[in-house]
């Protein structure tokens, strides 16, 4: 049986509490005002993030920073709202780590709250008292994916789903397994924790002059292998198998997409070889059967999880050469490679024998799982209608109720049946909705 995760928990505890109080019309005199995924973060940020000494790790509550910036009147357009919201997060940040960010700095971390807020992404900030030479942070950032979404809604983003010309006749519906949306949410969620808790493949890459794709490869199958074995230790069970199909089916249509039109990506290698730099299957399937072998390792130490998913990926992520010929398999043609590295592992067999086997197994088993996940049938966009959100219902709210009113307004996201135009419709006015709050004359006159 599937064990309850920390947001089930929350869902069928406090919270439950506070939406049996709005459905029925009750006062909440409670001045805990805080979204399920506000408690989630907290969750994350006390039990994991905090316990990290070596430099400060903050996982940004995006509710509790949009709903400053609704207090001080910050959002809109322009250099000087900008400055606006620098400032806030550069007074969120000091109180809630005591890290004083230089002004560029919290500048780059306003853009993931603002422009780049649909993604989810782990940002350090680097020290560089200790000179250039030198790759030391001065605390790392974790920017969650959006809470306003729901089952499909996390999938497409994930995938690249609704690319034009990526995936032609694959549709959600047709797509033979899925996450849950909080096995997505939270995977997004440990995932980029991973990012600012590894200490081998992340500091590579800001050390490095230029990134390579290969070395995002490990990074990611890094970040990966260590959220999927979080999810265990959280309770989530067997979402290994699926978030691989998903992950290869990824690199499958997104990977030949990327090649197909590298003027998007300015030319940028990191962007075309996207597909198999997102080639996370086998490390993900790896990883799957190491806690399905060893159940009671998650419980332990996460230094000791850290340590395991490293060790998974030196042995299972591919390596530099393997890397570069499956992506020329991809971009050149198969029967040209498996000719070319044929030749060359005959001639240099030390160098380029695993490199030939890897990609001749890469070109047999990755369309194999991707035939295990999708199927046919065409896209099921019908549904109930959401009622758009109404200013009159929430502009005469404050403080808890607000946090109330935007926590049912999403619980109805994520458990009706709504049609695809008014849940992707729905999404646009949550991502809005501290914003369009800040516009309703209350600008920082409301009650905490």
């Amino acid at each position: 049986m599937k064990k309850m995760g920390h947001g089930e928990r929350l869902l069928n505890g406090e919270f439950m509490k506070v939406l049996s109080a709005l459905l029925f019309g009750l006062v909440v005199t409670s001045t805990f005002g805080q979204t399920s995924f506000s408690g989630l973060v907290q969750y994350v940020q006390k039990t994991y993030a905090d316990k990290f000494e070596k430099y400060p790790i903050l996982i940004f509550d995006m509710d509790e920073v949009e709903l400053r910036y609704a207090k001080a009147n910050a959002f809109g357009e322009g250099k000087e709202k900008e400055k606006e919201r620098a400032a806030i997060v550069k007074a969120y940040v000091l109180e809630k780590t005591g890290v004083e960010l230089q002004d560029n700095e919290a500048m780059t971390y306003e853009s993931y709250t603002t422009v780049l807020k649909s993604g989810a992404y782990a940002m350090p900030t680097l020290d560089r008292s200790g000179g250039w030479g030198e790759v030391n942070y001065k605390m790392c950032a974790v920017f969650p994916a959006s809470p306003n979404s729901n089952q499909r809604l996390e999938t497409e983003r994930i995938t690249g789903l609704k690319t034009p010309g990526a995936y032609e006749d694959i549709t959600y519906t047709g797509l033979q397994e899925k996450l849950t949306f909080e096995e997505m949410q939270q995977f997004s969620l440990y995932h980029e924790l991973g990012h600012c808790l590894d200490q081998d493949f992340m500091p590579q890459n800001y050390a490095a002059y230029e990134v390579s794709p290969h070395d995002v490869h490990e990074s990611e199958s890094y970040a990966e292998v260590f959220a999927l074995m979080m999810l265990e230790r959280e309770g989530f069970k067997g979402t290994g198998r699926t978030r691989a199909l998903l992950r290869n089916m990824y690199t499958q249509e997104m990977g030949r997409w990327f090649i197909e039109n590298p003027n998007n990506g300015f030319g940028n290698p990191l962007y075309l070889q996207g597909g198999v730099i997102y080639y996370l299957a086998p490390t993900l399937l790896a990883a799957n059967e190491f806690v399905k072998r060893n159940g009671d390792f998650v419980k332990g130490d996460v230094t000791a999880i850290l340590a395991k998913a490293k060790e998974i990926v030196d042995e299972y992520a591919l390596d530099g050469r393997s890397f570069t010929a499956i992506f020329r398999g991809m971009q050149e043609g198969t029967d040209k490679m498996f000719a070319e590295y044929r030749e060359w592992s005959t001639r240099n067999p030390s160098f380029f024998t695993q490199a030939y086997k890897d990609m001749l197994h890469f070109f047999d088993y990755s369309p194999y799982l991707f035939t295990q996940i999708v199927g046919n049938e065409p896209d099921n966009n019908e549904g109930e209608e959401l009622a758009p959100l109404n200013p009159a219902d929430y502009c005469a709210l404050e403080g808890v109720s607000l946090q109330n009113y935007v926590e049912l307004m999403r619980e109805e996201l994520m458990t009706s049946s709504p049609s695809y135009a008014s849940a992707q419709k729905r999404q646009e006015e949550l991502n809005k909705i501290y914003e369009s709050y800040s516009k309703c004359g209350k600008g920082e006159t409301f009650k905490d």
